[in-house]
Order: structure tokens, then C-alpha cells, then sequence
């Protein structure tokens, strides 16, 4: 239930996070986090993640937590899942699944 003052924002990300496109995608989400609140970014929709994808994820945490803000990650692709688990990452990004994608 919502008073009015909700602030969350959901995103969602689509296509390739890697090494060739993370840069711009940083700097697409350079306003995501300024008015605090939560953001969830939706993940689901990811096709191919390598390195590159989840130190993007580190960035949008660290950016988060500059401005304030809440940031969930949803839907994780298989894949960034193993990645984020054989870097032992697991306790710094929160990965959450989301059984009611929003149509």
C-alpha cells in the first residue's frame, strides 16, 4: 500500500552487460540514484553477462549508497549468478528473484 511517498524505481535491463557495453550503460544510469529512495533493477532480461556486468552492478551499489538510495537486483541470469558466486561476491550483491514480473 502506497501513501503517496513512494520512491521506488523499478529498471529494466536488457541485452548484453559486458565489457563492450558496460561504459555507456554506466552512463546512462547516472541519474538513477540521486533522489534516494529504492530502486529495483530487473535483471531478467539480461542475455549475456561476463565480468564487465558485474562490476556494473558494484558501481550502480556504490552509486546507490553515494546518494542515499535502496538498490534491489532481481531476475539474475544464471550466468552473472555463477559469476558473482565464484568471485565470492554473494554477500555484496543481493540477489533477489521476482516471482511476479510486472507485465
Amino acid at each position: 500500500m502506497s501513501d503517496g511517498s513512494d520512491t521506488t524505481r523499478r529498471v529494466e535491463v536488457k541485452g548484453e552487460l559486458d565489457v563492450a557495453n558496460v561504459p555507456a550503460r554506466l552512463k546512462r544510469s547516472a541519474d538513477w540514484f540521486e533522489n534516494g529512495g529504492e530502486t529495483v533493477i530487473d535483471l531478467a532480461d539480461v542475455t549475456r553477462a561476463d565480468s564487465a556486468g558485474v562490476a556494473l552492478l558494484l558501481e550502480w551499489i556504490r552509486d546507490a549508497e553515494r546518494e542515499g538510495a535502496t538498490l534491489n537486483f532481481i531476475n539474475a541470469p544464471e550466468q552473472m549468478r555463477a559469476i558473482i558466486s565464484f568471485c565470492g561476491l554473494d554477500e555484496v550483491i543481493a540477489l533477489n528473484d521476482d516471482g511476479s514480473r510486472a507485465a
